[in-house]
């Protein structure tokens, strides 16, 4: 058994492309809970399966000897995870975390391999996601190197929350330095600035984007370059300042 209908982006456009392709693909794919944490994918190891995110994000995250960690990229139901993996058929150079749970629906990388050999549409499809997620790799090294704690902390707040499909979510301030790749102090003392702005609210672990606006004009232009919007997608990102007043007992 297969879902007739599907939230992530590459197979509804293929479905739109090649209806037969999309149900055979279908087909191979097995739903997967995505588990906050999970390892989809281990760096320089060859990964098993392709994943198409139906909800939830999974983080693209680069490691050091030392253990350090850096987010590089993120997919949400817009993409697939480990597609690189499967177009190349070489083994990865950053890992595959779930960063928020979700579901996803995966296939082993041979049978994806198949049926991009047999269908130039899916071929397509996944090209063009693989030139969104390299521009999200390079626009990562610069963010990184040129913007400031706050910038990198907003950025990611609104390409998350895009993704998602949500304005709030469960995180850590060590969760969130590794990902934007800044101490956690850092973090801490950006998250508090946004804060007592009233753009984001922080309270028990969970983060609420308050002012959706305003956390993208703080944030740098590495996020008209990559968010969803920015890629031929419609803002996903609601600002739910209109519903401020209700949260505020959250």
């Amino acid at each position: 058994m297969f879902p007739e209908r599907t939230r992530n982006d590459v197979l509804r456009e293929l479905a739109q492309s090649d209806d037969g392709v999309f149900l055979q693909l279908m087909r191979d794919l097995e739903p997967h809970p995505l588990q906050r944490g999970e390892l989809l994918g281990i760096p320089r190891v060859v990964t098993d399966f392709v994943y198409f995110i139906d909800s939830g994000v999974v983080s693209l995250v680069a490691n050091t000897r030392n253990g350090n960690s850096v987010e590089v990229a993120l997919v949400g139901r817009e993409g697939v995870a480990g597609i690189a993996d499967a177009l190349g058929n070489r083994p990865l150079p950053y890992g595959l975390v779930v960063q928020l749970p979700g579901l996803a629906y995966r296939a082993p990388k041979k049978l994806i391999r198949e049926h991009i050999l047999s269908c130039s549409a899916l071929h397509e499809l996944l090209m063009n996601y693989s030139q969104q997620v390299m521009h999200q790799l390079v626009q990562s090294a610069v963010c990184n190197r040129f913007h400031s704690s706050v910038q990198r902390l907003a950025r990611w707040l609104i390409l998350t929350a895009e993704r998602a499909d949500t304005n709030r979510f469960e995180l850590t301030h060590e969760f969130v330095a590794q990902m934007v790749g800044a101490p956690r102090s850092a973090v801490s003392e950006s998250a508090s600035t946004l804060r007592d702005e009233g753009i984001i609210d922080y309270r028990r672990g969970v983060l609420t984007i308050r002012n959706a606006k305003r956390l993208r004009k703080i944030s740098c232009e590495c996020v008209d370059v990559v968010s969803y919007s920015s890629n031929g997608g419609p803002s996903r990102l609601v600002d739910p300042t209109e519903g401020a007043a209700s949260d505020a007992n959250m």
